[in-house]
């Protein structure tokens, strides 16, 4: 297993943040997702606790179940499907006020599950994960900023 961390602050409110990271209809605004799609929506909020949701990417379609929704500090998610097929042990962002904004850390612990070098075809893949967590945070500034 491998895990994949990005850290950001983002210069706006916490409860904004996670509201607007949480929400993965707002993905579809981000290069190179093709589609989301909430399966069903959760126990007591769309994207919260129970909540499946679908994500497509040239690279990644990911179907992900939240385990736990705790706002407006943490969600925790676990991979149902994947193609490329990955064993996933853990998967959150976290969220914390600070003077500047809000401290966003999002981590994933994963690895393919090749019958040929998972290994060499995990490492290869880490670049592609956090990329997208890269490009997933940068749209949520640009948006919660009004750019």
């Amino acid at each position: 297993m491998r895990k994949v961390t990005y850290e950001r602050t983002i210069p706006a409110p916490l409860p904004d943040v996670f509201d607007w990271l949480t929400d993965a209809t707002n993905f579809q605004r981000v290069p190179f997702v093709r589609r989301v799609t909430l399966v069903r929506p959760g126990n007591t909020t769309g994207h919260g606790d129970g909540a499946v949701r679908l994500i497509v990417t040239p690279l990644l379609r990911i179907t992900e179940e939240i385990t736990e929704y705790t706002p407006p500090t943490l969600m925790r998610y676990r991979v149902l499907n994947s193609v490329p097929p990955l064993r996933h042990q853990e998967g959150y962002i976290a969220f914390e006020a600070v003077p500047t904004g809000t401290r966003v850390r999002w981590n994933s612990t994963f690895e393919i599950a090749s019958p040929i070098l998972p290994t060499l075809c995990t490492r290869l893949f880490l670049p592609v994960v956090r990329g997208g967590f890269l490009l997933v945070l940068r749209t949520a500034e640009r948006e919660l900023l009004g750019g």
